[in-house]
């Protein structure tokens, strides 16, 4: 499947995005992502480097996980960047997130990627994908 294919759907559509909710299965399968992003507790490697190219170049696992969060039950339209950097900025926070928050942070990783280019990077090697990720398990 093609890199587009895969990202398709990054610009959610306002008047479903704020009525659509994850359930049980997309939370699962949000989750089925865990060992595949972490096998082992480790973060993978999310990118390649092709030539001179100086963006960076995903992984499919990277891109597919970033696909579903761009679906409308993920995307929290009023999500706010600088909220995201506190929380990123001290992850203890998350200890006591509830799904709108989780939500709201998981738009705040996906759509960095919009404005800083190998933001989904950061956001996965860091662990703070890692750390959403362990919160939203504990709340299913």
């Amino acid at each position: 499947m093609g890199f587009l294919k895969r990202v398709k759907g990054l610009f959610a559509k306002p008047e479903v995005a704020a009525q659509a909710w994850p359930g049980p299965a997309e939370i699962d399968e949000l989750l089925a992502y865990l060992p595949l992003l972490y096998p082992g507790g480790g973060a993978i490697r999310t990118s390649e480097v092709h030539g001179d190219n100086p963006w960076p170049v995903y992984v499919p696992v990277v891109t597919d996980f970033f696909a579903v969060l761009a679906r409308d039950c993920w995307q929290d339209l009023g999500y706010s960047i600088e909220a995201g950097h506190v929380v990123r900025d001290d992850p203890a926070r998350l200890d006591h997130a509830d799904l709108a928050q989780l939500r709201s942070q998981l738009t705040y990783c996906c759509r960095g990627e919009r404005f800083c280019d190998g933001h989904w990077r950061a956001m996965i090697e860091q662990g703070h994908v890692l750390r959403i990720l362990q919160r939203l398990e504990q709340l299913r």
